[in-house]
């Protein structure tokens, strides 16, 4: 099965008046004061992307959060459109950033779900009726395509920070869908927004960034290990093997840097026989078009 794993596009629309008083103003004021609005370039990029990863006919679709920058329903829009030629014709999975549930007014109101609910949910991949069916909504969920279950969670929350916390149980829950889906003789991938490993392969514990819960999923991964864990968040690519594991940080899909592994990209991954055949990363170069990365950076 060939995945293309995308993440942490930021599409970005200025907010009304009214909408930046809130939790936005200090968005708002790292993106300008900072700079960080000229970092991103959502809506040229990602449909470069878009057009290239299509090349590669993928089997499956993963995008890991942060399709937003400050989850309004105009980035939202933005973000569906962009990626649309992908999820209307590529099995596809999408999960929440910490971006996407910026305030809780995105949250109460799902806004999110407004445009990606049909790939976010769960279910059995039905490819006559060409979608998910079965699935039961909430976090965590189960996908499963052909022998590959994809377990999707969501530890993303609304508040001055950019960590996150799993709700009371979820990890459980999630490990008892690997579980399953390994006794049901399944490939595993997992999907979280957040890293739980630094590319040194030491916990993913930065203050006010982390998952403050992150040794406890370390410790569900050691129980029940996926084969394949994809995330995002951090905007540097990285791979770190834990035991059978491999985790992989896409960084960003959107970013413009002279910096290889801050700049645009995403991977294509190979996977066969219970294993990651292959990894392969796709990086903008000179802002034009995406290129192969150095496949020896990420191996097999």
């Amino acid at each position: 099965m060939r995945v293309v794993h995308m993440t942490d596009v930021h599409f970005f629309v200025p907010p009304t008046i009214r909408g930046a008083m809130s939790k936005r103003a200090l968005g708002l004021a790292n993106l300008y004061v900072a700079g960080r609005v000229r970092y991103f370039d959502a809506s040229d990029v990602v449909r470069q992307a878009v057009a290239d990863a299509l090349d590669f006919r993928p089997d499956l679709f993963v995008m890991t959060g942060d399709l937003s920058a400050m989850s309004t329903d105009d980035e939202f829009k933005a973000a569906r459109e962009a990626f649309a030629p992908l999820l209307e014709s590529v099995p596809s999975v999408v999960i929440p950033g910490n971006h996407d549930r910026y305030t809780r007014g995105a949250v109460r109101e799902s806004r999110m779900e407004r445009y990606f609910s049909r790939w976010m949910e769960g279910g059995t991949w039905d490819p006559d009726a060409g979608a998910w069916v079965g699935g039961d909504g909430g976090y965590p969920t189960r996908f499963r395509i052909g022998g590959v279950d994809v377990i999707a969670t969501d530890p993303c929350r609304a508040h001055l920070r950019s960590s996150g916390r799993y709700a009371d149980g979820a990890i459980a829950q999630a490990e008892e869908l690997v579980r399953g889906s390994r006794d049901a003789g399944q490939q595993v991938v997992y999907l979280m927004h957040y890293p739980p490993l630094w590319g040194d392969g030491t916990p993913y514990n930065r203050p006010g960034h982390c998952l403050t819960d992150v040794d406890d999923v370390l410790a569900s991964f050691d129980r029940a290990p996926p084969d394949l864990v994809l995330h995002g968040h951090k905007h540097e690519c990285w791979r770190t093997d834990r035991g059978p594991t491999v985790v992989l940080n896409c960084g960003t899909t959107s970013a413009r840097s002279p910096l290889e592994d801050r700049a645009a990209g995403y991977f294509v991954i190979e996977l066969k026989e219970h294993k990651v055949q292959e990894v392969r990363r796709r990086v903008i170069k000179e802002g034009v078009s995406f290129w192969e990365d150095h496949p020896s950076t990420f191996g097999t």
